[in-house]
């Protein structure tokens, strides 16, 4: 089952107020979800795990609904979950609804904590660096606005650590 960006972030988000993940910035939220999309591609057979696409940013993948959902944040850590309105069902008005992954759902909650533990200990700027590195998905093209194909994002996954 693919998930909104937004229920991913909150998984995420969830674990940073947990104290998993340390400073939890916007950019690090955009570049945990673009390896949890990546590893998710090559682990299962190219199926996504979240059902929008990443841009080539100057300063690496970007989800643009997302950037601007937590643009308001800054450099500043994200601390509260992304919420969305929705139409009542009474017919009268909206509710607030927060996107979150299925806790039953075992590959993507084992994959988010594995990415929480592997990648959460770096900054957003240091996630930044690891996807421009040589032979990434973002560094086949830069940063020119383009979309990130899912056959680019699981197979030019970088191992590289930031420098």
């Amino acid at each position: 089952m693919a998930y909104s960006a937004n229920a991913v972030a909150n998984a995420f988000i969830d674990r940073a107020a947990q104290g998993k993940i340390p400073d939890l910035t916007p950019m690090k939220v955009q570049k945990l979800l673009f390896y949890t999309q990546s590893w998710f591609l090559k682990l299962y057979g190219g199926r996504p795990l979240i059902d929008d696409s990443f841009a080539r940013w100057r300063h690496g993948p970007v989800i643009t609904s997302l950037y601007h959902e937590l643009k308001n944040y800054g450099y500043q850590s994200v601390t509260s979950k992304l919420t969305r309105a929705v139409p009542s069902p009474e017919g009268n008005g909206v509710r607030l609804i927060t996107p979150d992954v299925d806790p039953n759902d075992k590959m993507a909650i084992d994959l988010i904590d594995r990415i929480a533990e592997v990648y959460g200990k770096y900054s957003g700027t240091q996630l930044s660096a690891m996807t421009h590195a040589e032979g990434t998905a973002w560094s086949l093209r830069g940063g020119d606005g383009s979309i990130i194909a899912l056959e680019e994002m699981a197979n030019n996954i970088h191992p590289a650590q930031p420098t």
